[in-house]
């Protein structure tokens, strides 16, 4: 006789229009499976007698593959496998990820907060209603919850909480802080539940992010996080605002971050949020401003000798040390093969959750009104929210309805390379329409930076080919 199991690591799941998943603890790495190889796998239970002449050829070959793989292993005598191993379906959408805003409080009082979170705009749910929405996360078969606030460390039952996502074998991806509070005890407290999470914390530039930050320390505060994190190994990855004041900083501060050991920065011009109008002191840059000065940090990272592994210059180009740069704007192919795109094929994959409990497609929407129209998970349940709600219809919106709903849009010469661009950032327009123009795409396009951004990367690796480089 012969059995197959699956390896101990794996479990099969399924989700409403992603039936067959293959999910490999503890990082929760996922595989979609070809329907032979996921009736391959499900007879792999470790109690199904196999006999290979009544099997398919199609799932037999599958089944070769995934012992190849050690994905199974094959077994003498009967060996079930473990309860949670077993497949599992969910009658809701699949998401990557949870983003979940664990808090509108904060201990820094920054310039530009979606939230206004000095002032808790947002508050926070009680413990009890943190709790039922991480077993209503289980439920629906979320595999990660990427934590933020507000500031996360701030929260008094903090553990709590990630003792509870522990519980339901579901990871932490990414903790985002602003580092004041991270020391070698929170360190110390991941890796006793067998969690190294990667860790986001702002960096706004030398001599600027206490300016930004509106916190005396709290430069400091990030590079000593930042330096204590890389030397126990864990990831980290720096992000930074970029503004008049402070944009001229940023060859400095990757010499002073690769110093600690960072290896990767992202950029990104400042929200225009109503805190940010009022607290900018003259420093807001137009995403044209922002543009130009990042199209001239291209030519410097190849002329520097690619200081730092990965540069990404937000909504312009990404640049590593080991591979090619390219633009980092979704870009269509220009026909009206677009029009069945979604609206966001990043919320398709995620959920924002805010301090609140309201699903939101992302987290700048938290500053404009219209999140108000998007369900709280505590007046509909999340399994709801995630089948049959406001959030749903605009996570399965397409490129068309934004077309029917906006001639001008609809109009323009460039809507089947641009797709509409970021609903987000419509929202933060003058107008604040979810379905309004994205003036920042309108500015990317009509301006030609998609030609510019390639020239300037082209023209930058052909003086500066990548065996030149210096590490």
């Amino acid at each position: 006789m012969k059995f197959y199991r699956l390896k101990p690591e794996y479990v099969l799941r399924g989700w409403k229009g992603i039936s067959w998943v293959l999910v490999k603890r503890p990082q929760n790495q996922t595989r979609f499976l070809t329907q032979a190889e996921f009736q391959a796998l499900m007879l792999c239970d470790g109690e199904t007698e196999f006999r290979e002449e009544q099997l398919d050829a199609a799932v037999l070959d599958a089944l070769r593959q995934c012992e190849a793989e050690s994905i199974v292993q094959c077994c003498e005598k009967a060996y079930p496998l473990e309860t949670d191993q077993h497949y599992r379906y969910y009658h809701n959408r699949y998401v990557k990820r949870v983003f979940w805003s664990v808090t509108g409080k904060c201990n820094y009082r920054c310039r530009h907060c979606y939230m206004d979170a000095p002032d808790a705009a947002l508050g926070e749910l009680s413990t009890e209603e943190a709790l039922d929405l991480i077993d209503q996360m289980a439920a629906c078969g979320v595999l990660r919850v990427d934590i933020t606030g507000g500031e996360p460390f701030v929260r008094r039952d903090f553990w709590q909480l990630v003792d509870r996502i522990v519980s339901y074998k579901m990871t932490i991806g990414i903790v985002y802080t602003n580092g004041w509070l991270l020391n070698g005890d929170i360190l110390d407290q991941f890796e006793q539940r067998g969690l190294k999470p990667e860790f986001s914390i702002s960096f706004d530039g030398v001599g600027w992010h206490d300016w930004m930050r509106g916190v005396s320390g709290a430069e400091e505060a990030a590079l000593r996080a930042l330096k204590l994190c890389c030397e126990r190994g864990y990831i980290v990855g720096v992000a930074m605002c970029i503004h008049r004041g402070n944009v001229h900083t940023l060859p400095k501060t990757v010499e002073v971050l690769r110093s600690i050991g960072v290896n990767e920065v992202g950029t990104s011009n400042v929200g225009l949020t109503p805190l940010w109008r009022r607290n900018s002191e003259g420093n807001a840059m137009t995403q044209r401003e922002y543009m130009d000065a990042m199209l001239d940090y291209i030519r410097w990272y190849y002329e520097a000798g690619k200081p730092i592994e990965h540069l990404d210059l937000g909504g312009v180009a990404d640049l590593w040390r080991d591979e090619p740069g390219k633009m980092n704007v979704k870009c269509y192919d220009g026909t009206e093969n677009c029009l069945n795109g979604y609206l966001c094929s990043s919320t398709h994959w995620s959920c924002y959750i805010t301090p609140e409990g309201r699903m939101l497609p992302c987290m700048p929407m938290t500053s404009s009104p219209e999140q108000y129209k998007f369900p709280r998970v505590q007046d509909i349940g999340l399994r709801q929210g995630l089948s049959d709600s406001y959030y749903m219809q605009f996570v399965n919106g397409r490129i068309k309805d934004l077309f029917a709903a906006n001639q001008e849009c609809a109009a323009c010469t460039y809507r089947y390379k641009c797709g509409g661009g970021c609903r987000a950032a419509a929202l933060s327009g003058p107008d604040h329409n979810l379905m309004g123009c994205d003036r920042d795409m309108c500015a990317f396009w009509k301006n030609h930076y998609d030609v510019r951004i390639l020239q300037a990367i082209q023209e930058a690796e052909a003086q500066y080919p990548l065996s030149s480089v210096k590490v």
